[in-house]
């Protein structure tokens, strides 16, 4: 009888369990289901639970009422805003960028814009076609993750003043929570805008005495930057919801104050950001870098078309490890294909810049930076090419890691390549291996693909090429009548990096600056700023008067990983 009891004993609580499993089941996939929403931008509304409904918006006349809902914790999973909220107050839309003559009688307007206001973990789902909008992300002390989905979005900020996408945290280092865009396959995805800057994040309590900072004639700068210092009290400052960013020495001129926030890119984010997905995404900035992140930025998961055209990086990790020893800055490229070309008409620009370490994974990457004093790849820890096919262009170079995987060549030319110059390289039988005709002036070209094997090959400029052409680059040359043949003077390390890192002088000599220092400076010294100074051509590498050097030896030997050629310039006999 004892028997039977514990075995009927058990049996229900087996039914038991089972109906708490499947109850339990079934409460997990509802929580996901509530979680993935398909988000239609243009007619502001979503599908939940298989019904469609409005998207709630406060415009700032119900500043207060979204604010009260904030406070209260009572806003939705994604709502819209006419502002974008900073924990604190509405953005105001002028910042230092904006500086004029007076700039204190101009009055601060309310930034007014769609914000599409993300604020819980789940799978965001975005479809359609907007202008004067932009996506916010708030990651703050979230722990599930969030998946924001492109299908056929096409997104125009309609000003240069804030990110398309901003995803932004307090904390730069916070790894709980994770943010990927991924991109819907077979669609087609467009960005569209430029950054935001809020400076003045010196306390109210605190101004009187930050005046004092300013001396000579930093002084007058000070008092006709007034209406943007003490934004803020202390307390203030404690519930920004974004990431501030201490300046550093070199950046303290025009009296900008030391404290501020900013996001500098079309996609700017305070933490990790990841891309993924076989669609394509352009993106095409008004204002600063394309995609920008102060932790580590992993574009693509082997596969994805990326395009961006950007007013300064079109890829930056932007968190110096030297002010920051728990940085993440790393930068990962895993991609179909990623085009990635500074804007001529820049002030400057690296086409692709890591201020961790830079790893090529797998892809086709076209990488053309800013002339003048700017390289297609830039790391500050190394750059790894262990796949793919690269080619990247600039009048810098900064040291690619022979520890890379894939084999690669860089010709540092004699002379600078003009605009609409071709350059083919061939193997020893003269067969075409790539071909690339500039849009821009250039200085060095690296070239990367598993095509490179170890043995000789010729190069040319100029001739006629025929075949399909991305961005000036040919790899599957139909045919190829020869141009004028090119040669190299010497083999060996070569390059010049004066923003950082170590830089290496065609010569030989070391032009890396000096290390910045660990702390920022006392603030209770002189805060006048240094002179700016302009870029003159005794910081340049003087290619000018190479054209001359006799370049003889036209056997471009690739031995190994690393192949560094100097002093590229039309052959001459010896």
């Amino acid at each position: 009888m004892k028997n039977k009891i514990i075995i009927t004993l058990g049996l229900i609580l087996i039914i038991i369990g089972g109906v708490l499993f499947f109850i339990n089941k079934n409460t997990t996939e509802e929580i996901v289901k509530l979680q993935e929403l398909n988000i239609n931008l243009q007619e502001l509304k979503y599908e939940k639970e298989e019904k469609e409904e409005s998207l709630k918006k406060y415009t700032i006349d119900e500043f207060e009422t979204f604010k009260k809902d904030y406070e209260e914790n009572n806003l939705p999973d994604i709502y819209l805003t006419e502002f974008l909220f900073d924990g604190v107050s509405t953005y105001k839309t002028y910042d230092l960028d904006d500086y004029v003559e007076g700039g204190n009688d101009i009055e601060q307007e309310t930034f007014k814009i769609n914000v599409y206001n993300i604020n819980k973990e789940g799978i965001y789902k975005l479809t359609g076609e907007v202008e004067n909008s932009m996506i916010a992300v708030n990651s703050n002390n979230l722990e599930g993750d969030i998946e924001i989905v492109l299908n056929n979005v096409k997104l125009d900020t309609g000003s240069k003043k804030v990110p398309a996408i901003y995803v932004y945290n307090k904390d730069i280092t916070y790894t709980t929570h994770k943010v990927t865009i991924s991109l819907e396959k077979d669609t087609e995805n467009y960005l569209e805008g430029g950054k935001l800057k809020k400076i003045s994040l010196i306390p109210k309590e605190d101004l009187d005495n930050y005046q004092e900072k300013y001396q000579n004639d930093a002084s007058k700068w000070y008092q006709d930057y007034t209406n943007y210092y003490g934004i803020y009290s202390n307390s203030e400052i404690e519930n920004i919801l974004f990431a501030k960013v201490t300046a550093d020495e070199e950046d303290l001129q025009d009296a900008d104050p030391v404290y501020y926030y900013k996001a500098s890119g079309v996609i700017s984010s305070d933490i990790d950001l990841y891309f993924k997905g076989e669609g394509s995404l352009e993106v095409k900035s008004k204002n600063k870098e394309g995609i920008e992140t102060k932790g580590n930025l992993s574009l693509g998961d082997g596969k994805g078309i990326y395009k961006i055209n950007s007013e300064d990086d079109c890829l930056n990790t932007t968190t110096d490890s030297k002010e920051n020893t728990s940085a993440r800055n790393d930068l990962t490229i895993n991609v179909e294909k990623l085009i990635a070309i500074v804007s001529t008409e820049a002030d400057e620009g690296d086409a692709i810049d890591s201020n961790g370490t830079l790893t090529i994974e797998n892809g086709l990457v076209v990488a053309l930076a800013k002339e003048g004093q700017d390289a297609g790849l830039d790391s500050n820890n190394g750059t790894y090419i262990n796949g793919g096919t690269v080619i990247a262009t600039g009048d810098m170079y900064d040291e690619i890691n022979s520890n890379s995987k894939e084999r690669f060549l860089v010709l540092n030319f004699g002379s600078k390549i003009e605009k609409d110059t071709i350059i083919v390289l061939t193997d020893e039988t003269d067969t075409p291996v790539f071909s690339y005709k500039t849009d821009r002036e250039y200085t060095n070209l690296v070239y990367a693909s598993s095509k490179l094997e170890e043995k000789t090959y010729h190069l040319y400029k100029n001739g006629e090429v025929v075949g399909i052409e991305i961005e000036g680059y040919i790899d599957n040359i139909e045919s190829y009548t020869k141009g004028e043949t090119i040669a190299y003077t010497s083999k060996g390390t070569t390059g010049i990096k004066p923003q950082g890192g170590d830089g290496i002088r065609p010569d030989g000599g070391n032009t890396a600056p000096p290390d910045k220092p660990d702390e920022m400076p006392n603030m209770s010294g002189d805060m006048t700023p240094p002179e700016k100074k302009d870029m003159d051509n005794n910081q340049m590498p003087n290619n000018e008067n190479k054209e001359n050097v006799n370049a003889t030896n036209k056997d471009f030997i690739i031995e190994g990983i690393a192949n560094v050629f100097n002093g590229v310039a039309t052959y001459k006999e010896a």
